[in-house]
C-alpha cells in the first residue's frame, strides 16, 4: 500500500508511519483500544483519517464501544476525520 503513496507523502513520512498493516488499519485499531486509558467518559477522540478509510474506521470505533461516531471531510469533500465520544462501557 505505500507504494500507492503520493511521493511527496510516501519520501517525506517515516515508513513507520505509514505502514497501517494489510488493510491500513493496525494503528487505529491501537490508537482505539488504548485512547479510554486517556481520555474521561464522555471524552471526545479524533483520528485524522485516509480518504477512503471513513466507513472502515467509523466501524472500529463503533465496535470499541465509542458513540456519536462521526465522519468529518475536509474542503476537497474526502473523508478526513473520524471522531467519537467514549463510552462508561469498555470493549475488548
Amino acid at each position: 500500500m505505500i507504494g500507492t503513496l503520493a511521493p511527496e507523502v510516501r519520501c517525506a513520512e517515516p515508513r513507520l508511519a505509514l505502514d497501517g498493516g494489510a488493510d491500513g488499519l493496525d494503528f487505529y485499531r491501537r490508537i482505539i483500544a488504548e485512547a479510554p486509558d486517556h481520555l474521561v467518559i464522555g471524552g471526545r477522540l479524533m483520528l485524522e483519517i485516509g480518504y477512503d478509510q471513513g466507513e472502515a474506521v467509523a466501524a472500529l470505533l463503533e465496535r470499541a464501544g465509542y458513540y456519536g461516531t462521526e465522519i468529518l471531510q475536509d474542503y476537497g469533500g474526502n473523508d478526513r476525520v473520524a471522531t467519537a465520544v467514549r463510552s462508561a462501557l469498555r470493549q475488548s
